[in-house]
């Protein structure tokens, strides 16, 4: 083959950048030039699935919270209020939760959105045929975990009739009283439900659309008859998916006429696009930052801001050697963070040794497993590996979409051949499809960088037991479980005084920094350059690809310059 000098690599960027922006650049602008309002918004990885009650990756949410809405929403305060529903009520032990929805609710469409459908949408989450990766989210709810479990396991499955399978569907408790009136009866006590209904299990996908082509629907944009600020009007896979403002929407038509997600995984092209105005909004690789820092212009338009969001080096603890607690250990203990953050992240994270981030319920403080090389060697010693040269091959995987990721991939790697003399077999994987492994026990990658969690909403136990319980499909994934860890939080859980539950989470968090399931590495603050011609957001934490969302949407606005 032959290698393309640097000018001709340039070149062929701006060529690749042309070819993959055309649609947005042909829509946004020619949209713009007819007076109309649309934001071009930059991504780095197309979906996997745009599926409500299957999706579980932040840039499939992003898409789907656009054009759907739950009983409830997030503020841009991080508070929860009301949305399809206008209030909720619990019962004295918080065992149920009524909500009452809104007076003449409408999908895109013009039909009714009644409680039926926010039913439907608890159902299909339960519903074993669907097998949704937030599944678990609900089992608190009376008889979602029995319906999903109805079929046994991969290991030890059970038939069922579709007889049994409807007795189970409705068995669930969540109870229609009447079309403005849903009530959710519970397992336990759950004083923080009420957040739990803004997230997208929660978004009512028309019944009749999603059993038509149960597998499939959500690829035709017809097919997204929502209630959410905007419609979707086109899916270009790999490229391109496209927003209208919804007529239909309850607090009426947003100020933006629409908003273009295009998707790009290099970084530089979507930077040149950026300065060329194809772009309003676009993530920014922290290998840019430099660049961006050193212009006056784009580091005027740069927004920062810290996210609730943990990085982890991913392990399968299925897998050897990361079976081995002092295995882990020592991976721990090799990683220097310090560097990695300030260095070959160019400072866009914030180094931690724990799980939940600082400022959420549940955080604590600790130098356990801070970068030793000493302590490293002695570990992976004590291992039932003995050493090095006891190890089996590790591959570590990495999202190949964005070449700067390359580099992050062999300085960890260096890390670990130079402090502990293990040479880590790269693997290079297509941002889709490592999406796709990360979602199923059986292929789980050996060693991911980086795994985590980006905080679904502001409650620990969002944190702790929505990803780390023996239940959960999150932890099921990698195969970590510790059933002390379960009895604090399940304890925890049920308590409505943030006093009494303080002591509990904090424990179970120590249990994870003990049992270091993958070595904990950073917080992420997130850049994002925006055109100074955006205005009306207001980032929040929760809002991890680009500001305003979620908490914005109504706000946004693009205003002559």
């Amino acid at each position: 083959m032959y290698r393309l000098s640097a000018q001709w690599a340039r070149i062929a960027a701006v060529l690749i950048a042309i070819t993959l922006l055309v649609p947005a650049v042909v829509s946004g602008v020619s949209a713009q030039d007819a007076g109309s309002k649309v934001l071009r918004v930059h991504h780095v990885t197309y979906p996997d699935a745009i599926d409500p009650q299957t999706t579980s990756f932040v840039n499939e949410i992003d898409i789907l919270a656009l054009a759907y809405e739950g009983l409830t929403r997030l503020d841009t305060e991080q508070a929860t209020v009301p949305a399809a529903a206008e209030s909720w009520e619990y019962n004295e032990d918080a065992t149920s939760i009524t909500f009452t929805l809104r007076e003449g609710l409408l999908y895109s469409d013009g039909t009714p959105l009644t409680a039926d459908n926010f039913r439907y949408a608890v159902q299909r989450t339960c519903d074993p045929r669907v097998a949704g990766n937030y599944q678990s989210i609900l089992f608190g709810v009376v008889g979602c975990q029995d319906f999903a479990t109805i079929g046994g396991t991969a290991d030890e499955p059970v038939e069922y009739t579709d007889e049994e399978w409807q007795a189970a569907a409705d068995a669930i408790g969540a109870t229609v009283v009447d079309d403005l009136t849903l009530q959710v009866d519970l397992i336990e006590p759950t004083p923080y439900f009420h957040t739990i209904a803004y997230m997208w299990v929660f978004f009512p996908v028309k019944q009749e659309i999603a059993e038509a082509n149960p597998d499939n629907w959500w690829q035709d944009a017809a097919n997204h008859i929502g209630n959410g600020t905007f419609n979707i009007t086109d899916i270009v896979e790999d490229q391109l998916i496209t927003f209208e403002a919804n007529d239909n929407y309850w607090q009426g038509s947003p100020l933006l006429d629409g908003i273009e997600y295009v998707y790009q995984g290099e970084s530089a092209v979507a930077l040149e696009a950026y300065i060329n105005g194809d772009l309003d909004m676009m993530a920014v690789d922290p290998s840019q930052l430099p660049q961006i820092e050193a212009d006056p212009v784009l580091a005027a338009e740069l927004v920062s801001y810290p996210t609730a969001w943990t990085s982890t080096l991913s392990m399968n603890l299925a897998l050897e050697p990361f079976d081995d607690l002092s295995v882990r250990e020592a991976f721990a203990y090799a990683f220097d963070r310090e560097t990695y953050c300030s260095v070959i992240r160019n400072g866009d994270c914030i180094p931690t040794l724990s799980w939940v981030p600082e400022g959420i319920l549940g955080s604590i403080e600790t130098d356990q497993f801070a970068f030793d090389p000493e302590a490293a060697v002695a570990a992976l010693a004590e291992s039932s590996y003995g050493g090095p040269e006891g190890l089996p091959e590790i591959q570590l995987f990495f999202n190949s979409n964005d070449s700067a990721n390359t580099a992050r991939a062999e300085w960890v790697a260096g890390q670990y051949r130079d402090v502990l003399g293990i040479e880590l077999t790269l693997v290079p994987t297509e941002g889709t499809t490592l999406i796709d492994l990360r979602s199923n026990q059986e292929t789980f990658p050996q060693l991911l960088l980086v795994g985590g969690w980006i905080q679904d909403y502001p409650d620990p136990q969002n944190w702790l037991s929505v990803f780390f319980t023996c239940d959960s499909d999150f932890a099921d994934r990698f195969s970590y479980c510790n059933e002390e860890f379960d009895a604090l939080v399940n304890e925890a859980d049920q308590l409505a005084d943030p006093a009494a539950r303080t002591p509990l989470y904090e424990q179970a968090s120590q249990i994870l920094v003990d049992d270091q399931p993958g070595p904990f590495l950073y917080n992420i603050a997130l850049n994002t350059l925006v055109k100074p011609n955006v205005t009306g957001y207001t980032p929040t934490a929760s809002e991890s690809l680009w500001p305003g969302m979620l908490s914005s949407l109504m706000t946004l606005d693009i205003v002559d310059e």
